[in-house]
C-alpha cells in the first residue's frame, strides 16, 4: 500500500519487501519522475525542508523554522493531487480514517517518549516518583488530545518536544479539506479556481490581522529572528497574560496557513489538467531566481512590524516552494548523488520531524550540565557542542527506524480500528 507523509509525499510500505526498501524508493521515484519531472522532486523538497528544521531547533538564531511552509504547501498539493487521480467519487468517512491512520499512530507514540523523558528529568532533579510521574501528564494529555485545535489550553509548552504544534495544524487542515477540495478543485474554469484561491489568501490575510492587532499575536517562527536580528521592536503583551487566544498559539490555526496550503492545491489542480503548461512554467531557472528574490522580500516584510506580518508568511511560501522546486530540479542533473541523499532524508521526514527534537531536548539539558565542567574553555566547549550535535543526528536516526517499525505493525493498524474506523464505520 501507499502511505502519504503529512506533507503529501508518498512511502512505499510492503513488508514483504522491507529488505529491499531502499531499492523501492528510488523505484518508486524514477517511476514518479517519468510521470511528472515535479513529482520526483518532492522528496528532494522535503529533505532540505527538514535540514533546515532539525538545524534551527539545535540552534534558534536562523531562519530554518521556514521549512515548515514547504511541508504546508506540499500538504495541499499532495491531498489534492492523491483525490484527483482518483476516478471515483470519495468517500470523506474512509478518507479520514484513512489520513489519521497515516500521521496520530507515530504520533502518539513520541507524545509517550516524551513524557517518558520528562518523567526521567523530574526523577533526575530531585523529585520523587510519584511527583516525576504526575507533573508531565498535562503535557501528555494535551499533545495526545490535539488540545491546541481548541481554546482549552491557555499556553503553549514546548517541552520536551516543540516540534508536536504543527500536527494540530496539519490535522485542522483535514478536517477543513474537504470543504476546500469542493471549493477549489472541483470546479472545471480556471477563473472560478482562481477565485477561490484569492478567497482563502484573503480569509489567511484577515485572520493574521485579527490576530495580530487585536489578539496579540505573534507568528510562528519569528521570535528566532528577534534573536538573530534583535530590532523588531513590536509591541506585544498588550493583553493580560491569562488571555487564552494569544502570542503564537493564536497561529496553530488553519486560517493563518490557508493561503499557502491552497497554492499548494491549486498547483496540483493545474498539473492535472494541463501538465505540460505547468512544467514548462514552473521548471525553469528564471522561475527559480524570481522564487528566491520572492524569499527575500518575505523574509523583509518580518521586519516591518505588523502590517508586514500579515503577508510575510504567504510571501515567503511562495518563494521559497518555487526556488526549492528549481534547486532540485537543477540538482538532479548536476549532483545526482547530493540530490538522491536529500531526497532520501525527505522519504523519512515526518519519522525525523516528530523524533529530533526530543533529542534536542536531551542534549540541551546534557550541554547545562557539562559545560560548566570545561571552566570557560571555548575549544572545549565547541567539541562539546559539535559532539552533541553528532548525538541528536544518531539519536535521530536510530528513533525514526524504531517509530517506522511500530507504525507498519498491526497494532498501529489496531489503534485507528479501536478508535476511528469503528465510529465512522
Amino acid at each position: 500500500m501507499n502511505r502519504y507523509l503529512p506533507s503529501g509525499g508518498c512511502i512505499v510500505v510492503n513488508p514483504e519487501v522491507q529488505k529491499n526498501t531502499s531499492e523501492a524508493r528510488l523505484g518508486t521515484r524514477a517511476l514518479r519522475s517519468a510521470q511528472s519531472p515535479v513529482l520526483g522532486l518532492l522528496d528532494f523538497c522535503k529533505g532540505l525542508a527538514i535540514v533546515w528544521i532539525v538545524l534551527i531547533h539545535w540552534r534558534p538564531e536562523w531562519f530554518g523554522w521556514q521549512g515548515v511552509h514547504v511541508f504546508i504547501v506540499l500538504s495541499g498539493f499532495g491531498l489534492t493531487y492523491s483525490c484527483l487521480k482518483r476516478d471515483s467519487d470519495i468517500s470523506w468517512k474512509k478518507w479520514y480514517v484513512k489520513r489519521f491512520r497515516k500521521v496520530l499512530p507515530p504520533y502518539w507514540m513520541v507524545c509517550l517518549w516524551g513524557y517518558l523523558i520528562l518523567a526521567c528529568v523530574y526523577l533526575f532533579e530531585g523529585r520523587n516518583l510519584l511527583q516525576a510521574l504526575a507533573l508531565p501528564l498535562d503535557v501528555l494529555v494535551n499533545n495526545a488530545l490535539l488540545l491546541k485545535l481548541t481554546l482549552l489550553n491557555p499556553t503553549v509548552k514546548v517541552e520536551p518536544n516543540g516540534s508536536l504544534w504543527f500536527i494540530p495544524l496539519i490535522v485542522s487542515f483535514y478536517l477543513a479539506f474537504p470543504w476546500l477540495y469542493q471549493l477549489i478543485a472541483k470546479h472545471k474554469t480556471v477563473r472560478v479556481v482562481l477565485f477561490a484561491l484569492f478567497v482563502a489568501i484573503i480569509v489567511e490575510f484577515v485572520y493574521r490581522a485579527i490576530a495580530l492587532y487585536w489578539l496579540d499575536g505573534r507568528p510562528i517562527g519569528y521570535a528566532h529572528y528577534s534573536k538573530l536580528f534583535p530590532v523588531l521592536g513590536v509591541p506585544l503583551d498588550k493583553l493580560p497574560t491569562e488571555f487564552r487566544f494569544q502570542h503564537e498559539y493564536a497561529f496553530n490555526f488553519f486560517p493563518s496557513r490557508l493561503g499557502e496550503f491552497a497554492i499548494g492545491m491549486v498547483a496540483a489542480v493545474a498539473l492535472v489538467r494541463n501538465p505540460s503548461i505547468f512544467h514548462k512554467v514552473l521548471l525553469n531557472p528564471w522561475m527559480g531566481v524570481l522564487g528566491f528574490l520572492i524569499w527575500l522580500a518575505g523574509n523583509a516584510l518580518i521586519y516591518q512590524g505588523f502590517w508586514g506580518w500579515v503577508f510575510a508568511d504567504f510571501v515567503i511560501a511562495v518563494g521559497i516552494i518555487l526556488w526549492f522546486v528549481n534547486l532540485g530540479s537543477l540538482l538532479q542533473k548536476k549532483l545526482p548523488a547530493f540530490f538522491s541523499k536529500m531526497s532520501e532524508l525527505g522519504v523519512w521526514s515526518y519519522y525525523i520531524f516528530l523524533t529530533h527534537y526530543l533529542l534536542v531536548f536531551i542534549t540541551q539539558k546534557m550541554d547545562d550540565i557539562l559545560t560548566p565542567l570545561f571552566n570557560n574553555s571555548l575549544i572545549g566547549i565547541k567539541v562539546l557542542r559539535v559532539s552533541l550535535f553528532g548525538v541528536i543526528i544518531v539519536g535521530t536516526w536510530i528513533t525514526s527506524r524504531i517509530l517506522q517499525r511500530f507504525d507498519r505493525s498491526q497494532f498501529s493498524d489496531l489503534i485507528i480500528q479501536q478508535t476511528f474506523a469503528k465510529v465512522w464505520k
